[in-house]
C-alpha cells in the first residue's frame, strides 16, 4: 500500500507540474519553488523535475535565450536582463552561454538613445534653462538605469542631448 502512494505522490507532483509549466514557460528554479508551495515532497519534486528536464519540458538555457530576445524587444538592456533572469534562478554560466547563443544583440547605445529621444520629443532643450536640462537628464539616466543600461552608455547618451 505504501509503494501505491508514493506512484500517486509522484503523479500528482508531476501533474502540478505540468499543469504550471502550461501556463508559460518557467525556469527549474521557479518549478522547484512552486512545487515546495504546494506542499509537494522533496523526493517526489527532484525526481519530477529530473524527468521535466529530460523530456526538455525545463530548459533554462532555451528559457534564457528567448527571455533575452524578449527584454531586447521591450528596449530593456542587458544588465537587466541578467539580473532577471538570475532572479529567476538561472545560473550565470547558462546565462552567459544563451547570452553568447544570440545571432543579434541590438546596440545598446541607440535602444537607450531612442529611450531618451522619446522623453524629451516634445521638448526644446536648447531654449531650456540650466537646472532643467539638468533635471530631465538626470530623469533620463534614471529611466536609463532602470531599464538596465550600462552607465558609460548612459552617460555617451545624456552628453549627446546637450
Amino acid at each position: 500500500m505504501r509503494n501505491v502512494r508514493r506512484v500517486s505522490d509522484v503523479s500528482d507532483v508531476r501533474t502540478a507540474a505540468v499543469r504550471y509549466l502550461g501556463m508559460r514557460p518557467r525556469t527549474k528554479q521557479q518549478v522547484i519553488k512552486y512545487l515546495r508551495q504546494k506542499g509537494f515532497p522533496e523526493e517526489g519534486i527532484a525526481e519530477t523535475v529530473a524527468e521535466l528536464e529530460e523530456y526538455k519540458y525545463i530548459d533554462d538555457f532555451s528559457y534564457s535565450v528567448m527571455y533575452f530576445r524578449y527584454g531586447f524587444e521591450k528596449g530593456r538592456g542587458v544588465m537587466r536582463i541578467r539580473r532577471e533572469l538570475s532572479e529567476k534562478g538561472v545560473g550565470s554560466d547558462v546565462i552567459d552561454m544563451a547570452y553568447e547563443e544570440l545571432e543579434e544583440v541590438p546596440d545598446q547605445y541607440e535602444t537607450a538613445r531612442k529611450i531618451a529621444m522619446e522623453m524629451i520629443r516634445d521638448m526644446d532643450m536648447e531654449e531650456m534653462e540650466y537646472d532643467e536640462k539638468r533635471r530631465i537628464k538626470a530623469r533620463i539616466g534614471r529611466r536609463l538605469a532602470g531599464r538596465g543600461f550600462p552607465s558609460d552608455v548612459i552617460y555617451k547618451v545624456l552628453d549627446s542631448l546637450r
